[in-house]
């Protein structure tokens, strides 16, 4: 009697198994294959906006080495609405506020773009570029503020790296000063604060583990010398390729920006999936 119950439990329990396994195995595996496709494309539509991104910015080069002023009005803008959507189609799981504070980045970005695209034609262009891109770093400033406080355990103080970007700032003010004239006030507030940028980027990620936090305080870096030569450029005496210098570093600099908190957020997404799967 015991050895018949055992068999009627195995055969209870066996059977809804064998049964749901047949049954329901082909449909999961019928559901991957159409999926699939899917994926594949929101890659490959991901991979094409980051070639676009580099497309363009070779076209904004080139126009700038050969003088083609038409060509680079059309490829500036388009590096940081590219640099957007990318973003945006890689973080859509991401927490709203990772994605509104880089799109807000980016969108005075380029509005700073066009207006310095005609700084030639009055210097209300170039004040209205410096206030664009001032709104760019508090945005900049407020993406990598909330990384590093949802960065647990928090990233310790640079001092040195602290004490370097305080002695930098200083020496562009007092170097710079005697040269801005009537825009002394805002050209160190926008210093201040685009030194701001480098200094949350540095402080947002653990380096040494994060090495993905290398791209944004690179691209702040890179910002960095981008806006010094436009500065010296504008206020004191021409840069020997300056435009071209000012591009290279521009373009590259945002991308490092960009690239470092989205690979972060990936990660940190990516992280989120896999404990949701073990609960």
């Amino acid at each position: 009697m015991a050895d018949n119950s055992k068999s009627a439990i195995r055969i209870t329990t066996v059977l809804p198994s064998i049964f749901y396994s047949r049954l329901f195995s082909p449909l999961r595996e019928r559901m991957r294959n159409l999926l699939l496709p899917l994926n594949n494309r929101s890659r490959m539509k991901k991979r094409v906006l980051i070639i676009l991104f580099f497309l363009f910015f070779l076209i904004y080069l080139i126009s700038i080495a050969c003088n083609r002023e038409v060509v680079s009005y059309v490829a500036k803008p388009m590096l940081t609405i590219l640099l957007a959507i990318y973003f945006l189609n890689n973080t859509k799981q991401v927490a709203r506020i990772f994605r509104i504070l880089m799109s807000a980045a980016l969108f005075f970005s380029c509005t700073g773009d066009v207006f310095l695209l005609f700084e030639d034609k009055g210097e209300a262009f170039f004040l209205a570029g410096i206030g664009s891109f001032l709104f760019t770093h508090l945005a900049y400033i407020g993406f990598f503020l909330k990384i590093r406080y949802s960065n647990y355990p928090l990233p310790g103080c640079q001092w040195p790296f602290i004490f370097l970007t305080a002695a930098a700032l200083l020496l562009f003010i007092f170097t710079m000063l005697p040269y801005l004239g009537n825009m002394s006030i805002p050209v160190v507030i926008y210093a201040i604060f685009i030194s701001l940028t480098l200094l949350t980027s540095m402080h947002a990620f653990r380096l040494k583990e994060q090495t993905m936090g290398w791209f944004a305080v690179t691209g702040a870096i890179l910002f960095i010398a981008s806006d010094t030569l436009i500065a010296i450029d504008h206020f004191y005496h021409a840069v020997p390729a300056g435009d071209f210098l000012v591009a290279l570093t521009y373009g590259l600099a945002q991308w490092g920006l960009c690239t470092g908190g989205l690979k972060y957020l990936q990660i940190r997404q990516e992280y989120g999936t896999r404990s949701m799967r073990t609960n």
